[in-house]
C-alpha cells in the first residue's frame, strides 16, 4: 500500500469530536487495539534478529517518518508547535523506556502475557493520580486496586518455580507508563494531538540514533526487515485509529474495547508462534479486567454524580 493513500480526512492536530457516532467510534478503536497486538507481535518477531534497542529505533524512526509524511509543515503547521516542550519529551523519554522493557519482555513471555499485565496499567495511573493530580480515590476503587494485584500474583505465581525475568521488566513497564498516561492528559489540556504524535516518535528517534552504531545487527533476511520495518507502521497507523475513535464517541464509553486485544493477542500468539496461554494467564487476567471494568464503572457513576450535582447548581432556585 502507498503511503499516498492512506491520508486521514483531516489532521489529528486539528482533531475535535465530531459528534456521539458509537458504532463507528467502536469499529475505530476495534481496530487500533487490533493494530496494537500486530505491533507486539512484529516486536517479538524482529527480537529474534536484531538487539531490542534497535526495534526500539525502528518502531520510533518509522512513526516519525509516515508522522512526518501525514502531518507535514504545510498541512498541518500547528501539529509542528508546542507550548510545552519539556513536558512533551518527558512524556517521550517515558515511551521510550516503556517500548525498551515491553519489547525486552516479549523475548521472556508469550505476548498473552505481557498484556495481562499491562492491563495493570489504570491501576498506576489512579494511583498517581492521586498524588499528582489530586484525585480523590474512595475504598470501592481501593478493593478494585487490591484485586487487580491478586490477579497479577495469579499470572506470576512468584515461588512457585514459574517467574520469569520478562514478568519483572513487564511490570517495569507498566509502572513507569502510567507517568505517560498523566503527562498525556497535562498535555492534552494545551497541546494539539499532532504535536504529541509527532514529538513521541521524534524525541526517541533522535536520542535513539547515536547509540545504533554500538548495538546495530544488519537483519538477515527480508523476512527480518519486514517485522521491523512492521513495527513502526502499525504503531503510527494504530495511534491515528486510537485518535479517530475519540472523535465519535467518549473515552468512557471507549475504555472497555480494549480487552478486545486480549483476543487478538491470542489469536496472533497461537497462529504465530504456538502460544497457548496456561489456566493460570486466563484466570488472572480475567480478574484484572473485572477489576478494571469495575473501576470503569465506577469512575462512569462518579462522572454522571457530579454532572447531575452542577446542573443542579445552576438550576433557579
Amino acid at each position: 500500500m502507498k503511503v499516498k493513500s492512506f491520508r486521514p480526512p483531516s489532521p489529528p492536530s486539528t482533531i475535535e469530536t465530531r459528534g456521539d457516532n458509537k458504532a463507528l467510534g467502536t469499529l475505530m478503536m476495534l481496530v487500533a487495539v487490533s493494530l496494537f497486538a500486530c505491533l507486539d507481535t512484529s516486536a517479538k518477531l524482529s527480537g529474534h534478529a536484531v538487539p531490542a534497542l534497535e526495534v526500539v529505533w525502528f518502531r520510533f524512526v518509522v512513526h516519525f517518518i509516515l508522522a512526518a509524511i501525514l502531518l507535514n509543515p504545510w498541512r498541518a503547521p500547528e501539529a509542528w508547535r508546542t507550548s510545552a516542550p519539556k513536558l512533551q519529551m518527558a512524556r517521550a523519554a517515558v515511551q521510550i523506556i516503556c517500548t525498551g522493557l515491553n519489547f525486552l519482555a516479549l523475548n521472556y513471555l508469550q505476548i498473552a502475557q505481557t498484556l495481562s499485565i499491562q492491563f495493570m496499567g489504570p491501576i498506576f495511573v489512579t494511583l498517581l493520580s492521586v498524588v499528582f493530580l489530586g484525585e480523590v480515590v474512595g475504598r470501592y476503587r481501593w478493593s478494585a486496586i487490591f484485586i487487580s494485584f491478586i490477579g497479577v500474583l495469579i499470572i506470576t505465581r512468584p515461588g512457585v518455580g514459574t517467574m520469569s525475568p520478562g514478568f519483572g521488566l513487564i511490570m517495569l513497564s507498566v509502572m513507569i507508563g502510567a507517568s505517560y498516561s498523566i503527562l498525556t492528559r497535562k498535555l492534552a489540556a494545551t497541546e494539539s494531538p499532532g504535536s504529541m504524535l509527532l514529538i513521541m516518535a521524534a524525541f526517541p528517534a533522535v536520542i535513539l540514533t547515536p547509540v545504533m552504531p554500538f548495538v546495530w545487527v544488519w537483519p538477515r533476511t527480508s523476512m527480518d526487515w519486514l517485522p521491523l520495518i512492521s513495527t513502526g507502521v502499525f504503531g503510527m497507523i494504530s495511534h491515528y485509529f486510537y485518535i479517530q475513535a475519540h472523535r465519535h464517541a467518549q473515552s468512557s464509553f471507549l475504555a472497555p474495547l480494549q480487552y478486545f486485544q486480549f483476543l487478538a493477542v491470542l489469536l496472533l500468539g497461537f497462529v504465530i508462534f504456538g502460544d497457548v496461554p496456561t489456566f493460570w494467564t486466563f484466570t488472572g487476567t480475567l480478574v484484572l479486567i473485572g477489576s478494571g471494568l469495575f473501576i470503569w464503572y465506577r469512575e462512569r457513576q462518579l462522572g454522571r454524580a457530579s454532572r447531575r450535582a452542577v446542573e443542579f447548581q445552576k438550576s433557579p432556585a
